[in-house]
Formats: structure tokens, C-alpha cells, sequence
């Protein structure tokens, strides 16, 4: 098997559109169907509650509205069906297996960790599940925790996000990794050990600041998926990988 030479391309603001089209589908689907199970997880249930309120609808008059009137189950569908751009776990979780299809290639295996396996506290350590709960450290007491870990010829952890868009959610972003990133450089800038803050975004002044703040941090890089493989690329490509 050759090795890939260029980097492998998501677009994810597209992968989002597709999810967003298909979240609208499901819930369409579990109405027409009286699939209350599927509806209920797939719905946005604050938004839901507001769209009966607003309606001076019960949940039997909303259904019932919906089987008989095709067009506006369609819309209210897109309504209340949960935000794709709310789903980020799912875009890190792609943007981390996109990476590892081309690091593994170069010596370098991506794992992910699940949203509480590690994470870093504010004194400066790195805890496990089992450790926060048996030192009954709490969450407020630990910053974001760590999407991957990074082994072979690069060792570390990743930090990953995908964020389009600014507003809400989106703007805490960059603010959530500069702290992690500054976190890192306080205690872990003397290890052999890299931090990659991995970031697909299309705000791209906050991106070139951050890479900026932390330019000169040997053992931080700042990438987007494309950047990342390009990196492991040119700077693994002529050892011998596999």
C-alpha cells in the first residue's frame, strides 16, 4: 500500500448542511410514523415546548395538525429538530478519524477519548474519569477535556473543534482553546509531549490570532484537519513509516 501524499478534504460546513437536512427528515418521519421514541430524541425539547406555547397547541392538537396538514409538518419539523452545528462531537470525531486515516500511515496513531476520559485540572495535572471521581475532584476544578491522544513518532493530545459561524456557542471557541492552550504552555511546555489544537472554522482572524499568541511554543501547534496532515506529511514522508 502507497502512502497518502495530500491531504484528505472534508468539507464541514456542507457536512453540517447534510446532517441539518437529515436531523429535518428523521423528525419529519417520526410524526408521520407516531415514532414518539425516535421523535422525542431527535427533537430540540425547549424549542418544542415554545413552538406549542406559541401555537396554544396540546401535543395531541400538534400531531394532529401535523398528519393533516403535509406542509406544515415539514416546516415545523425544521423548527424543533435538534441544531446540527449543536452535534460538534460528531464533527470532532470525524475530523480526528480524517487525520488518523493519513498519520497511521506516517507512524502516527490518532485514538479518541470520550468526552470525559482525560482532562486536564487547574493545578496543572491530568486526570482520568476514575481519578476525578475517586479525589471527588469536581468539573469546575478542570478545563476542557482532551479529544485524542496522538502516539508513535508524534506523542500528545488533541484538542478539537469545528466552529462556522460566529453567535452563542460559537464564540466560546477560541476562548476555550487559547485557555487550554495557555494551560499547556504553563505546565507542559518543558515535556516532550505536543498539544495540537485542531480547529475547522471559517473565522479565520481568530484563527490567525491564536496561531500567533502561540507561534513561538515549540510543543503547541495550531492546525485545521487539512494543515494537520500536511504538517505529519512533510515532516514524516521520507522515513520509513511503514
Amino acid at each position: 500500500m502507497s502512502m497518502i501524499t495530500k491531504p484528505i478534504q472534508i468539507n464541514f460546513k456542507e457536512l453540517r448542511n447534510v446532517r441539518q437536512q437529515n436531523n429535518n427528515k428523521i423528525v419529519y418521519y417520526s410524526i408521520k410514523t407516531n415514532d414518539i421514541k425516535t421523535f422525542n430524541e431527535n427533537i430540540n425539547n425547549k424549542e418544542f415546548i415554545r413552538t406549542l406555547h406559541d401555537l396554544d397547541f396540546t401535543k395531541e392538537e400538534f400531531f394532529k395538525k401535523c398528519i393533516d396538514d403535509d406542509k406544515f409538518c415539514i416546516a415545523i419539523s425544521r423548527l424543533i429538530s435538534k441544531n446540527a452545528s449543536r452535534q460538534g462531537s460528531k464533527d470532532e470525531t470525524e475530523q480526528l478519524r480524517t487525520c488518523n486515516i493519513t498519520s497511521k500511515q506516517y507512524g502516527i496513531n490518532i485514538t479518541n477519548l470520550t468526552a470525559t476520559e482525560l482532562r486536564p485540572t487547574k493545578n496543572g495535572e491530568i486526570i482520568s474519569k476514575k481519578e476525578m471521581i475517586d479525589n471527588s475532584i469536581l468539573k469546575d476544578s478542570c478545563l476542557k477535556s482532551f479529544d485524542g491522544k496522538m502516539n508513535g513518532k508524534m506523542n500528545g493530545f488533541i484538542a478539537a473543534k469545528v466552529s462556522y459561524g460566529s453567535g452563542g456557542h460559537q464564540d466560546n471557541v477560541f476562548e476555550e482553546m487559547d485557555t487550554l492552550a495557555e494551560w499547556w504552555k504553563t505546565y507542559k511546555c518543558n515535556t516532550n509531549e505536543i498539544l495540537i489544537i485542531l480547529i475547522d472554522t471559517d473565522l479565520l482572524h481568530k484563527m490567525i490570532r491564536l496561531k500567533e499568541k502561540y507561534r513561538y511554543v515549540n510543543n503547541i501547534m495550531i492546525f485545521n484537519h487539512i494543515e494537520l496532515q500536511q504538517y505529519i506529511i512533510d515532516t514524516y514522508y521520507d522515513d520509513d513509516s511503514i
